[in-house]
Parts: structure tokens; C-alpha cells; sequence
């Protein structure tokens, strides 16, 4: 299983607002980074609080007579400086061959933040594979993907009855899955998950608390919800106990356990799998650091018998087509993975991968399948060329 994964495996051991940070070497290639900013259409609200704004860095790297395309995205919860972010991600790849087959390794060396670290590896890796002819998926795997990726519907509405409004039109829409985000308020999320469960009788239901559960309680009411029939929770705990609590959870639970917030990194990630503390990892490339660390931890987890499933970080389109990618390298029957996301933002920087009966089809093409879109690039003041 991703036979080129082996090689990457062995291999690894900005300025004002609008400016384009160009990057070249001495080597053909270059490297040019965008800071961006999007607001959000509708509210992303979580345990920690609410988001209306999307910050990030684009990233394309162009080399080998080919372009790729990536994207720096923190998670949205955090306050983020773009334009430092962009600085900061020129400063990392400034004197770096561009072209050079060892670039992923000499840009380690720098120990890059994830999310800095995804966006240069996403764009790099789907220009190489722009360059083969081939998917980024399918350059990553060396086999053909799957074509589509099935996804779940997010519901964050605070009310029951905005919550089963959600549900049920999620449902006419073809959802088969939906995961809910609950909160430390015990009573909010029992009347929200019983308003759900009625407008949405035949759904899987996914729960995320988001680390917002304290352990003295956190089994009682997940036993309390357990009867509305759920598929997993993700990070019923603090990430700050334990993986032998999580584990001892995990054995306690009426319900499959997810880790979420846990899998930070490669290292973190086999630490769990090796203390037996979940039942699903939910993989984040932008936190992993990149679409090749995701595989990487795809495969280590199938070797454990551990399901995955794969989402996005609230990112634009590209983000989101590059992790679509990675969510097509999982074994077969793949999962409903959190991928549909886009109907949180008021402007993108291209057209999305499309979503038909609850499946996200990956862009047809080399590469990434999608270029961003110049008439979004004008629209916050960057230049295409």
C-alpha cells in the first residue's frame, strides 16, 4: 500500500497586506506565497467559541514546467497575522532548490510549523505530480485512487430547533452522516441531540466536544447519550490526560472513541495507536504537516486495525482538494469524512470540489484538478501571474 510513501518515508529519516512573496533559487522553480483573508458566511461555532473569519496563505510553486498549489491554514480558532504568516514561510524556503528531489527533507531541516509545512508540501507535491500527468492522490499512492470520497454534514447550530432544521435539510440534500459539535453545557447538548435524532431518525450521528468534556463526568453523559445511536465521539477528553485515561475510556465507552485533537503528529499518532487509546484517528493534513505525513499516518494506523478519517481544517477550496486527495488513499469501504465544508464561506479562491449525494468527487486533472480562481484572487487585491 503507497508504495511511493516508502521513498518519501526513507527521505524525510511576507509583508504588507495583498503582497506577493515570490521565492526563487539558484535551481529552476520558484515559489510564490499570498496572505488571504475570507469571511465566512455562515458562523463556525465550536466549544471554544465563534469564527466569521478565515485566514491563511496560498501557496504555488512552479517547477518542472508545471504549477501546484497549496495552503497555510492555522486553525481558524487561532488569531492569525497572514502577512507575517507569509514572511515566515518565504524565510523557511529562501535559498532551497526548488527542483531539487531532496527539497521536502532540507525544508524539515528547518522544522517548519505544520500548517507552513502543508502548504509548501501541497503545493510542491501536486506540482511534481501536475509535472507526472497524475492526481496527487494517485502520485502519492502509486495506484489509482478512489474517484470520489464520501463526506458527512457538519451540524454547530446552538438551538435544538436550528439544529434539527440543519439536520433535516442535510438529509434532503442526500447526508448519511452528520456530525454534530456539543459543548461542556450537559443539557444543550441533550436537547439539541434529541431534536436532531427526530428530524434525522435514519442518520449516523458523529459527536465532537471538542476537548470541552471534563473527565469526572464526561462517561456519564456519554452513557446518557449513547441511546441516540452513535457512530463515535471525537476527544471525549482533554488532550492534556493521558493516553493510558484515554485508553481506559475507550474500554469504559458505550460508544467508539475518536482522538482528535490528540494526533498532532506522526509521533503522537503512534503513540496512541500503540496504547490502544482509540477506536478512529481523525487526520488533519494541515496539522500533520502535509498531504505525504497524512498517508504516512493512513498507513501506520491500517497496520493497527485503527479506521481513519480524514478532514479539513475549515480551509478554502485548495486546502479542501488536497485533502480529498488524501481521503481517496483510505482502504476501501471509505468512511463519510468531514470534507464539506464550504458552505461556511462567503468567498472562496476557486471553485470547490463538488459535493453530489453526500460525495465529494476529486477535481478531474493533474496535480491538485484545480487552479485558484484569478476573478478571487483580484477580489482581495492578488495578482495570478
Amino acid at each position: 500500500m503507497l508504495d511511493r510513501l516508502e521513498s518519501l518515508r526513507q527521505e524525510h529519516g511576507a509583508g504588507l497586506p495583498g503582497e506577493v512573496l515570490t521565492l526563487r533559487s539558484a535551481m529552476p522553480g520558484h515559489i510564490v506565497f499570498w496572505p488571504y483573508s475570507l469571511p465566512l458566511a455562515t458562523e463556525y461555532r465550536w466549544a471554544g467559541g465563534v469564527q466569521r473569519e478565515r485566514r491563511g496563505v496560498l501557496v504555488r510553486v512552479s517547477a518542472w514546467g508545471a504549477e501546484g498549489f497549496g495552503e497555510c491554514a492555522p486553525p481558524i480558532q487561532t488569531p492569525i497575522d497572514a502577512e507575517a504568516l507569509a514572511r515566515d514561510a518565504a524565510r523557511l524556503v529562501s535559498g532551497l532548490p526548488v527542483e531539487a528531489d531532496d527539497f521536502l527533507a532540507r525544508l524539515d531541516a528547518a522544522r517548519p510549523e505544520a500548517e507552513l509545512r502543508c502548504g509548501i508540501a501541497t503545493a510542491w507535491l501536486s506540482a511534481r505530480a501536475a509535472a507526472a500527468g497524475q492526481g496527487l492522490g494517485t502520485f502519492l499512492a502509486g495506484r489509482p485512487v478512489a474517484a470520489e470520497v464520501p463526506v458527512n454534514a457538519l451540524v454547530t447550530d446552538k438551538t435544538p430547533e436550528e439544529a434539527a432544521a440543519r439536520a433535516k435539510s442535510f438529509v434532503s440534500e442526500g447526508f448519511r452522516t452528520l456530525k454534530v459539535k456539543c459543548w461542556e453545557d450537559r443539557a444543550s447538548n441533550l436537547a439539541r441531540l434529541t431534536a436532531i435524532r427526530e428530524a434525522a431518525p435514519d442518520v449516523a450521528l458523529r459527536l465532537d466536544s471538542n476537548e470541552s468534556w471534563e473527565p469526572d463526568w464526561s462517561l456519564e453523559h456519554l452513557r446518557e447519550l449513547a441511546r441516540f445511536g452513535l457512530d463515535y465521539v471525537e476527544q471525549p477528553l482533554p488532550a492534556r490526560c493521558s493516553l493510558a485515561e484515554m485508553a481506559a475510556y475507550r474500554k469504559a465507552s458505550p460508544v467508539r472513541v475518536a482522538l482528535d485533537e490528540s494526533a498532532t503528529d506522526p509521533a503522537s499518532i503512534s503513540a496512541i495507536l500503540e496504547a490502544g487509546a482509540a477506536d478512529v484517528l481523525i487526520l488533519k493534513p494541515q496539522r500533520l504537516g502535509g498531504p505525504d505525513q497524512a498517508a504516512l499516518a493512513i498507513m501506520r494506523a491500517a497496520e493497527h486495525g485503527v479506521q481513519v478519517t480524514v478532514t479539513v481544517s475549515l480551509e478554502s477550496a485548495v486546502g479542501t482538494a488536497a485533502t480529498a486527495h488524501v481521503a481517496a488513499m483510505l482502504p476501501a469501504p471509505l468512511p463519510d469524512c468531514g470534507l464539506s465544508m464550504g458552505r461556511f464561506l462567503a468567498r472562496d479562491l476557486a471553485e470547490g470540489p463538488a459535493v453530489r449525494n453526500a460525495a465529494m468527487a476529486l477535481p478531474p486533472g493533474p496535480g491538485l484538478g484545480l487552479v485558484p480562481s484569478p476573478v478571487a484572487l483580484d477580489a482581495l487585491g492578488l495578482p495570478m501571474g
